[in-house]
């Protein structure tokens, strides 16, 4: 049995008990990772493993009638079908899916950090240029 603290009464959240990482297999073939003072894990570099874990249904997808097919209601939507045939498990689709969002969200972050960096370097050209102006 792992070691356990008590939440605290001020805003019920936890108080950090271990000060070690610790990688613990579950029974059923899951892992839990113990990362004290961790706050978020991102993926990285994950397009080209999503693509790898995924191939299966990404082969899938190539068969569809609409190249654009987003799996919804679209008529010949071969992951559709496969799902409806117990050819593909719903579980794991749904996991794509939400793997999915979560490349576009951390894309679409980054993309924004990017850009506030970008505008931040053109700011002191900016302030220069208008100082030099105003001469």
């Amino acid at each position: 049995m792992h070691e356990t603290n008590d939440v605290r009464h001020v805003d019920d959240r936890g108080k950090h008990t271990t000060t070690y990482h610790e990688m613990i297999i579950l029974p059923d073939g899951g892992l839990l990772i113990d990362t004290p003072g961790m706050r978020e894990l991102q993926m990285w570099d994950a397009d080209s493993g999503f693509n790898a874990s995924f191939q299966d249904i990404e082969a899938l997808a190539e068969q569809c009638r609409f190249q654009d097919c987003r799996h919804l209601k679209e008529p010949g939507c071969a992951v559709k079908l496969a799902i409806a045939e117990d050819e593909l498990s719903r579980d794991r689709y749904d996991n794509y899916v939400k793997l999915q969002k979560e490349l576009a969200y951390l894309a679409r972050k980054e993309n924004r950090s990017a850009q506030l960096t970008q505008k931040d370097k053109r700011k002191p050209i900016l302030t220069r240029k208008v100082a030099a102006d105003e001469e």
